[in-house]
């Protein structure tokens, strides 16, 4: 039996590897997206990417990846271990009709799964997945079709094997493609002698990360954890108290700054000369400086709900520059930067997303604005931070099962309607603003728990607070009802 159920969102398929996530399920969804593609673009036969991170189970899962697919038709490219963002921009790039990814992104080591993409390098929105998830469903309650499918599920010989090409050069095609952004000015960064510590957990940017800092003119790489071997040096969220190793490096090899990024390399967290995390939300926050201040660009600005206010505060200093907050996930951020047409945007958890490039989340491309940003603006990443907006958010999870949302929701509206200055926003979970800070509880498209996120502009105790006393008021509600 599962000790975690199977977690399926816009977010993708992840659960814990041979118990939630077997390989039948794999096949089950491998085929249910390819059919939900197949239909969605009227065609029979499709051209896929297919890359991984470098977990442990992630050479049975993409064997059995890569079997489903050749036996469907598809017309194959394995890109081998990769970031997300570089097997979505290898789909824009190569004109692909999908992609498949195989990774559990920050969960631990013992999870896998699967996030799919579409013909433009997003992740598939709410109708199509709900479309996948009913087929892979069906897959998997008609034993007859999967013992079927199982049987066809052997080794593949070289006659199939050519519907496969190998390419290992999408990492180098990535950055190149970053270089080539008008503002990103290899000189101005070479001339400062930078040195970078870069933890990559032995996940998929070990590769791409210090060559992507080489190239960009960074003088002195110093490199923590960049194996790829899916042995985690530590836990995979790149959240404070899992940086310990990094922040001792940055200090003890005199780094000007540092940077940790996830497993699938999607999210990037900075870490200031002085060893000390500047939280995950500053990353975003330098990104949209950057572009609104330095590159001059002018345009809507989109995060999640639950990101920082920072981003507001620094956008209401240029004309035309709207800021619209989506529900959380890469797919709502993507889907409304499209819509508003915006110049920059992502999730206040490390993930940048730059449409000059493609839309997601992508911690090469936070890396070199960044970089860009310190080098324009000729002071050290702690000098930068001081002059953006300062708020102190703390991220808390708590695991509470049949949760009913609704009855909490009326529970705080009851309980906080009358508290002046407090609105509410149900658009994922529960947000309720006042002016002087705000919490964000809702249930998390990724792991089994229930997420508290409060930010105010007093101290970071003042929000652990907070946020613990939300917790509180959820843990005793479910325990009455």
């Amino acid at each position: 039996m599962s000790t975690s159920p199977l977690m399926r969102s816009i977010s993708g398929v992840r659960g814990i590897f041979g118990e939630s996530l077997t390989l039948p399920i794999v096949s089950a969804h491998i085929t249910a997206f390819y059919e939900t593609i197949c239909e969605d673009l009227s065609k029979k036969e499709l051209k896929i990417i297919v890359g991984r991170d470098s977990r442990i189970s992630g050479p049975q899962v993409l064997d059995r990846t890569l079997q489903i697919l050749v036996n469907l038709g598809a017309i194959i490219t394995e890109i081998g271990i990769v970031p997300t963002p570089t097997v979505q921009l290898e789909v824009i790039n190569s004109s692909s009709d999908c992609g498949i990814v195989i990774t559990s992104s920050h969960n631990p080591k013992e999870w896998n799964g699967l996030k799919f993409v579409d013909s433009q390098g997003l992740f598939l929105g709410v109708d199509l997945c709900k479309k996948l998830y009913t087929k892979a469903d069906h897959f998997l309650q008609n034993k007859e079709e999967q013992e079927e499918e199982e049987e066809k599920n052997e080794e593949l010989d070289e006659e199939k094997k050519k519907q496969i090409t190998i390419d290992k050069e999408a990492g180098k095609r990535h950055i190149n493609s970053i270089l080539e952004l008008p503002y990103i000015d290899i000189e101005s960064i070479k001339k400062k002698g930078y040195c970078v510590c870069i933890d990559t957990i032995n996940g998929a940017g070990g590769r791409v990360l210090p060559e992507l800092l080489r190239s960009l003119g960074v003088a002195k790489v110093v490199e923590l954890n960049t194996q790829m071997t899916g042995v985690f040096a530590h836990s995979p969220e790149p959240i404070p108290e899992n940086l310990n190793g990094i922040c001792e490096t940055v200090v003890s090899k005199s780094c000007d700054f540092g940077i940790a990024v996830d497993p699938d390399a999607d999210r990037c967290v900075l870490i200031g000369p002085d060893g000390k995390p500047l939280g995950e939300e500053y990353t975003l926050a330098i990104a949209v400086y950057f572009m609104l201040e330095k590159v001059g660009r002018r345009g809507p600005v989109c995060k999640n709900l639950s990101s920082s206010r920072a981003i507001d505060d620094i956008a209401k200093q240029y004309s035309n520059c709207p800021v619209y907050s989506t529900r959380i996930g890469e797919m709502h951020v993507a889907s409304k930067m499209i819509q508003e047409n915006a110049v920059i945007g992502g999730e206040g958890n490390g993930g940048v997303m730059l449409p000059d490039l493609h839309i997601g989340r992508d911690s090469l491309v936070a890396t070199a604005l960044v970089i860009q940003c310190l080098a324009s603006e000729n002071c050290t990443l702690n000098e930068l931070k001081k002059k953006l907006p300062q708020y102190q958010i703390e991220k808390l999870k708590v695991h509470v099962t049949g949760i009913d949302f609704e009855a909490i929701k009326n529970y705080y509206i009851q309980k906080l309607n009358k508290e002046s200055g407090v609105t509410f926003d149900f658009a994922d979970g529960i947000k309720i603003d006042h002016p002087d800070w705000w919490c964000h509880l809702r249930k998390s498209n990724t792991e089994p728990v229930i997420r508290v996120i409060g930010e105010s502009s007093n101290t970071k105790e003042t929000s652990l607070q907070m946020c613990q006393r939300f917790m509180k008021d959820i843990k005793e509600f479910n325990q009455k009802n």
